[in-house]
């Protein structure tokens, strides 16, 4: 990501309605799937450090952070000073050993430029794996729903559940649960979108995910975004919405 996104993610990710409910989505589906505590835990793509806090609830044995960028890993040191951080480029061999974790989370990192070969990077989570160890992955979903902010963010792709899905697979991480997530923020894109090809005034083009929320609105969409997540977490596949959700687990053996 461009500097100032991560200065943008730092700023929010604490309160912010999309950030706090993946979290809860996340924490239930790593929960529901099994993860236990104790657990070895890596966030992969950490960047500044907000998704570590999802590991606190299972007391891990450890957790630990990886990311390329030295920026997005001064704002993760500042606050998650209790996760071993580690510089790493995921494009290359990960620098642990097999079998050496129980979880690995990659919350919306594949989809970047610069990650050329996402099935690449999926088989190496799958050497640093226990047997039977999960990953949890979310990605940003259908092309259609392209905005602003993946310009900010260096999007290349967006991808849908059969893709992701076969992907997965390819890597040797057979699929357990797969859903979208933030469906009722589909047709507001798609609405936001049609006003600024058709407005002039150069302000209708900066998306609304690159402005301040009022606390009010942040709420409400935190309480719709969390009914949405408790209703994935209980075995609920949405068909469509901005945000792949995607659990996968090695084989036993």
């Amino acid at each position: 990501m461009r500097p100032e996104t991560y200065d943008l993610v730092a700023a929010r990710e604490d309160r912010y309605w999309w950030h706090r409910a993946r979290r809860e989505m996340a924490a239930g589906l790593l929960r529901r799937y099994g993860l236990a505590e104790g657990c070895r835990a890596l966030d992969l793509g950490c960047g500044t450090g907000g998704n570590l806090s999802i590991f606190s609830s299972f007391a891990p044995r450890f957790a630990v952070g990886l990311d390329v960028s030295p920026i997005a890993l001064q704002h993760a040191r500042r606050n998650h000073r209790s996760a071993s951080l580690v510089r790493a480029d995921l494009r290359r061999r990960l620098p642990f050993a097999d079998a050496s974790f129980d979880v690995v989370t990659i919350f919306n990192v594949l989809y970047h430029r610069w990650v050329e070969d996402e099935i690449a990077v999926l088989s190496d989570v799958r050497r640093i794996l226990r047997p039977g160890g999960l990953l949890m992955a979310t990605e940003p979903a259908f092309g259609a729903f392209e905005r602003q902010m993946d310009a900010a963010a260096m999007t290349r792709h967006r991808y849908r559940i059969p893709e992701f899905t076969a992907m997965c697979a390819q890597a040797g991480l057979p699929v357990t649960f797969i859903s979208y997530f933030t469906s009722f923020g589909a047709p507001v894109v798609v609405l936001m979108k049609a006003v600024d090809r058709g407005s002039t005034r150069p302000e209708a083009h900066v998306h609304p995910d690159l402005k301040p929320l009022h606390p009010l609105l942040n709420r409400l969409l935190h309480a719709v975004a969390s009914a949405e997540a408790l209703a994935i977490v209980r075995g609920w596949r949405v068909p469509f919405g901005l945000t792949l959700a995607c659990v996968a687990r090695k084989h036993e053996r």
